[in-house]
């Protein structure tokens, strides 16, 4: 039998376990998602794909939105973009249609406003702004519908803008806020997601990225209300596009090795402690043992 040992050795050599293998599968997500050749997108494969080195948000904090652009709202009326942005205004660019990471942005941020210090309509507006230009105010409509019954009736719906527009204005206005969106062959996007605040006269202040927490909205209201332009807090930067997971299989079953090597050595890894321990403390003990029958003779 092994001899015990304080239970914090194995939990820290599981624990390395633990780290070691979402280390490994978080790099080969990140190959998969960001590295040129390792994405399959359905339908799409011919097409091109993001590489690594492409930026896909340049922040330009200080510089303006043009507010003088049209735009649909969701009620199928013509605005311009100053006809909205009159206050600290919360800019989420998405398109409707998207299956993927568009409608946990719009649910997360609809989760925000619910828990926000500044209040909807005195004190800030939203705007959900989708960059696929065959989209219309009807879809924008029923998008609304939606996420306003996830902030709740106490969120006023004109508050919440869904806008479409046309291509070039589009363009010009994902242009002024460094964002960057390509379209594929089955008319899906990849696409990076962010949102963005800025002050009442159009000016960006602040970026915010990951699942915008309430906490990270509302220091980018503030700095909006001061119109004081500030760097963001680099969270990781997901994206959006559709794969094709059978073709990926290769890539799956290295993570699946590479997981499973790094359990077996640190399996052995506890086994040779244990066993090592023991030899040592075994020859304490004979050690000990024979002082005792030195001293006794």
């Amino acid at each position: 039998m092994f001899p015990t040992f304080p239970i914090r050795y194995p939990l820290s050599v599981l624990f390395l376990i633990v780290l070691l293998s979402g280390t490994a599968v978080s790099e080969q997500n990140e190959k998969m998602n960001m590295s040129e050749g390792s994405q399959h997108m359905n339908h799409a494969v011919n097409s091109m794909e993001p590489k690594v080195d492409e930026k896909w948000i340049e922040e330009k904090t200080g510089d303006y939105v043009p507010l003088d652009l049209e735009f649909v709202d969701d009620d199928g009326k013509r605005v311009t973009l100053g006809s909205i942005i009159d206050r600290p205004t919360i800019i989420l660019p998405i398109y409707y249609y998207c299956p993927s990471i568009c409608s946990r942005n719009l649910a997360n941020l609809a989760t925000a406003l619910k828990d926000l210090n500044f209040q909807p309509g005195k004190d800030y507006r939203v705007i959900a702004f989708s960059f696929n230009d065959v989209e219309d105010f009807e879809v924008a409509r029923k998008a609304k519908t939606n996420y306003l019954k996830i902030v709740g009736e106490e969120f006023p719906p004109s508050e919440w803008h869904f806008l479409t527009g046309e291509k070039e204005n589009i363009k010009k206005v994902t242009d002024s806020l460094g964002f960057r969106f390509q379209k594929m062959d089955d008319t899906t996007f990849i696409h990076p997601s962010a949102l963005m605040t800025v002050s009442s006269q159009g000016q960006i202040i602040r970026y915010v990225y990951g699942s915008f927490l309430a906490g990270d909205i509302d220091m980018a209201l503030l700095d909006a209300q001061r119109e004081t332009p500030s760097l963001s807090v680099k969270r990781l930067l997901a994206f959006c596009f559709n794969y094709d997971p059978d073709a990926n299989k290769s890539v799956f079953q290295t993570v699946k090795i590479a997981v499973l090597g790094l359990f077996v050595l640190g399996l052995s890894f506890v086994f040779f402690f244990f066993r090592r321990k023991g030899r040592r403390k075994k020859g304490r003990e004979m050690e000990e043992s024979g002082n005792e029958e030195d001293i006794k003779q």
